[in-house]
């Protein structure tokens, strides 16, 4: 080997050994870090189980029952006088001349109404009338159709095409209903017979029928044997019967004040 060749690889030896010398020394001075980060894990808030705002819940303790309605309407008690008030008439009157005997004596009414407030044809709305016969669902149609939003048509081939042709259950209740198609909206108007009293519902659309779903009677109103008075007034004259004195007593008095809409005060 000549002596230029020798010397040529002691020189290539050298360079390699310092490169590999100063790498080494550099990595030596890196700092070591004492522990690896942790990655954070976001994690999503539980759910719960939260009340629906947008509905309510509307009470009558007097005819003891309730039901759920949309935060964007109203609820409202009717009557017979403010129903003859929206038609212009009498419709009692009118119907006892048209019959030949008055409609039922109407305990209370409650609609159900949007901004507009239209009654013609508002989602919902309930009637109660006094059943002191205990007329059935078929009896009191027969008798009074649908007074007061329909009512008058006498012969059987008019009358059989809104007649009551369906059933379905309602707060435990078995109704029966029909479905009149040429009314604006297509009302479903609904019967139940329960504790003497009959029951007549109007739903339309999909609101109405919410509504109706939602609708319970309230029995445990009826433990304490207090009534309402059809009149409005209690009447505790002297000489009072064992339920009159019942019906007068301070508990009875102060629940009529908190749950019948009418009542006006005692007749002494």
């Amino acid at each position: 080997m000549q002596k230029g060749s020798a010397t040529l690889f002691l020189l290539v030896g050298l360079v390699i050994a310092v490169s590999i010398g100063i790498f080494s020394f550099r990595l030596l001075k890196l700092p070591i870090p004492s522990s690896l980060p942790v990655p954070q894990v976001s994690q999503a808030p539980a759910k719960t189980s939260i009340p629906d705002p947008k509905i309510l819940t509307y009470a009558n303790q007097a005819l003891g029952f309730e039901f759920e309605y949309p935060k964007d309407f109203s609820v409202k008690e009717d009557s017979e006088e403010q129903f003859n008030k929206r038609g212009n008439g009498d419709f009692r009157k009118n119907f006892k001349g048209y019959v030949g005997y008055e409609p039922a004596e109407v305990l209370g009414a409650v609609v159900v109404l949007e901004k507009e407030e239209n009654y013609g044809t508002n989602p919902f709305a309930l009637w109660v009338f006094d059943n002191p016969e205990n007329l059935t669902t078929d009896g009191w149609f027969d008798k009074y159709w649908y007074y007061p939003f329909l009512w008058g048509v006498f012969d059987y081939t008019s009358k059989g095409h809104i007649a009551l042709d369906q059933e379905a259950t309602i707060s435990g209740k078995m109704a029966k209903y029909k479905i009149v198609s040429y009314q604006p909206g297509s009302p479903k108007f609904i019967y139940i017979s329960k504790d003497k009293k009959m029951y007549l519902f109007r739903a339309i659309g999909e609101v109405g029928e919410k509504i109706l779903s939602s609708f319970k009677f309230l029995n445990n109103l009826e433990d304490n044997g207090f009534i309402c008075p059809k009149t409005g007034w209690e009447n505790c004259m002297p000489i009072l019967t064992p339920e009159a004195q019942k019906q007068c007593s301070k508990e009875a008095i102060e629940w009529k004040e908190a749950n019948c809409p009418n009542f006006q005060g005692v007749a002494q």
